[in-house]
Formats: structure tokens, C-alpha cells, sequence
């Protein structure tokens, strides 16, 4: 018996399953009849389940020892045999009940793939656009959150202009090319822990937290060697993604939890990073946020539709090496 199975009474008087809260996967990809639009992955509860017959996401109660990440991956599996290292997540959106809590983990695909129901939580499993979830009979907790998930299906993309970031050395001695490095590795953290609070002004879903892919921006003339060849790195991840795929982890062990990505581009000189920088914050589908120092750069990219930030702010967010997942 798993360590967070029972239920509990949360201080609004309502009837929860999950000692430890719960969580739950709102996995969506591209729709390939729609360019603009999502499919999201949607269960169809058993009867004999609590509000069955209803539409919601795949889920279930966490364990003691489990983030919501692996909590909701673990359940999608044993419900729709959805894969773990088939998505990534991209935001958590928390629903406090009052001594209890439910986790929803956003999480993309690059694809619709094959799903199973497991014929006995799940009396059907499928890929539905975003725009045909509110004709459904939904469950109510779905049913309320729905609006604010719905929005936060445009994932973010954070553009770093590390032309002009220096950092040192730890004796006082700055190195460009290991501070752009020093910098590349605190943003892989990142990636990691997410963003809890976005830029004043940014227009965005209220989610607990945001997990977006971040591209970084540099200039050739100060990488070395203590940079990561990012050719050699895609290649390397490409395999590794490739072996993960063909072999399931076991239920006895926490499901592989994908972390988003940092892209290095080396550009010659700032005036190319200006004209990168604003062709991406134009061109790159779903929520952009531009992260520079340099006026010219965010008036650009606000210009192009994304918001905008400097340094500071983002300096601000970079954790501790050995900062624990939320």
C-alpha cells in the first residue's frame, strides 16, 4: 500500500483522496490540424471512482517522499501508461484547499503520442483540443481550474543577452568566458527549481511556478574551453534521450523528471546579438521574455511583442547549487 493513500477532510469541509495532497498531469502537444492550438491528454474516470464518469487529467495522490513531478508522472503511467521521458514539464499550478493541496504539472510533448487506459481508474483516455474540453462533463475541481490552465498552455521562453555579464573567478579576477559559462550552468539550475515569480508587468497564468527553456546569448570572442560545445551537447542528449525512451523505468523507483534547456548562441559582437535577440523575440512561438541590460535591446524586444527584463532580475532567481526541487 502506498504511503499517501486515504482520505482527508480539508478545512472547507470537502472530501480529498491523498494523504499528502495530490497531483496530476495536464500533458498537451502541437495540434497538427491547428497551428495555433493544443490537444491536451484527458481521462475519463471510472465509474466506481470518486466523481466518476467525469473528465479530468490523469492523477493521484502523492507519497510521503515524492515531488509533484514525480507524484503526477507516476500516477499518468499507471492510468494511460504515459511515458515520462516522452514531456517536459513547464509550470505548476497549486489549488490550496486548506490542509490540503492538489498539484497540477504542465507538461509539453512534442507530439500526441499512443496512450492506454488501464481499464480500471480510467474508462478512457485521449487527445482532445483545448478548444472541445469545456463541451465535456468535466470534474468539478478540473472543471474550475480549467480557465486558468487552458491559458497556460503557451509555454515561455527566457532569451538571455549575456554579451555584457562578467563574473569572477573567485579571487577577483574576471574571466569572460567562465563567467559565461559560471552563468550557463546557474541558469541549468534553474531550469531545474523554475521561476516562482515572473517580471512585474509580464502578462501571464498565476502559476505556482514556470519551467521555460532559456536561451543564451553570447559573444564568440569571449568563449573557451570552460564553455559547453553545444553541438557535441545536442548530439550527446539526443542519444541519451533515445536509449531512456526504449527502456521504462520501474515503478519501485521515482519516474525520470525531464528538466527544460539552455541553447548557447554565439554571436560576433553585440550588434549581432541586438539583431538575434529581436528576430527571436518576434519569431518564437508562445510567451517570450527578454533578459538584457541594455535599454536598446528591451525596447526592441518589446517592440516584438515580448516582455522584457534586466539582469538584476534574473540574478536574482539563480539558486544555490544545491537548492532542493519545489
Amino acid at each position: 500500500m502506498r504511503s499517501g493513500n486515504g482520505w482527508v477532510t480539508c478545512e472547507q469541509g470537502h472530501q480529498h483522496w491523498g494523504l499528502f495532497g495530490a497531483a496530476g498531469v495536464l500533458a498537451y502537444a502541437p495540434d497538427p490540424d491547428d497551428q495555433a492550438g493544443s490537444l491536451v491528454l484527458l481521462q475519463h474516470r471510472a465509474r466506481w471512482s470518486h466523481q466518476g464518469g467525469t473528465w479530468a487529467l490523469p492523477g493521484g495522490a502523492m507519497d510521503s517522499d515524492e515531488t509533484p513531478a514525480e507524484a503526477a508522472l507516476r500516477e499518468a503511467d499507471e492510468e494511460c501508461m504515459l511515458d515520462p521521458k516522452l514531456v517536459v514539464p513547464r509550470g505548476l499550478y497549486v489549488e490550496a484547499h486548506g490542509g490540503w493541496t492538489y498539484h497540477t504539472i504542465l507538461a509539453q510533448a512534442a507530439e500526441p503520442f499512443r496512450v492506454y487506459s488501464d481499464a480500471y481508474e480510467s474508462d478512457e483516455v485521449l487527445w482532445l483540443p483545448a478548444g472541445q474540453v469545456d463541451q465535456l462533463d468535466l470534474h468539478p475541481g478540473f472543471a474550475a481550474s480549467w480557465p486558468v490552465l487552458r491559458e497556460a498552455l503557451q509555454p515561455l521562453t527566457v532569451f538571455v543577452d549575456g554579451t555584457g555579464f562578467a563574473g569572477s573567478t573567485g579571487n577577483g579576477t574576471a574571466r569572460p568566458g567562465s563567467a559565461a559559462a559560471a552563468l550557463r550552468a546557474r541558469l541549468a539550475d534553474l531550469t531545474r527549481v523554475g521561476i516562482a515569480a515572473l517580471p512585474d508587468g509580464f502578462a501571464a497564468p498565476p502559476l505556482e511556478r514556470w519551467y521555460p527553456d532559456y536561451v543564451l546569448v553570447l559573444d564568440d570572442t569571449v568563449l573557451d574551453d570552460t564553455v559547453l560545445d553545444t553541438g557535441a551537447l545536442a548530439a550527446a542528449v539526443d542519444e541519451a534521450g533515445k536509449a531512456s525512451r526504449a527502456a521504462r523505468y520501474s515503478w519501485n523507483e521515482p519516474p525520470v523528471v525531464r528538466t527544460a534547456e539552455v541553447r548557447t548562441v554565439a554571436v560576433a559582437g553585440r550588434a549581432q546579438a541586438d539583431d538575434v535577440l529581436a528576430d527571436l523575440a518576434g519569431s518564437t512561438q508562445g510567451r517570450r521574455l527578454v533578459v538584457s541590460d541594455r535599454p536598446g535591446v528591451r525596447d526592441r524586444a518589446a517592440a516584438a511583442g515580448a516582455g522584457v527584463a534586466d539582469l538584476k532580475w534574473l540574478l536574482g532567481l539563480l539558486p544555490p547549487a544545491d537548492a532542493p526541487e519545489p
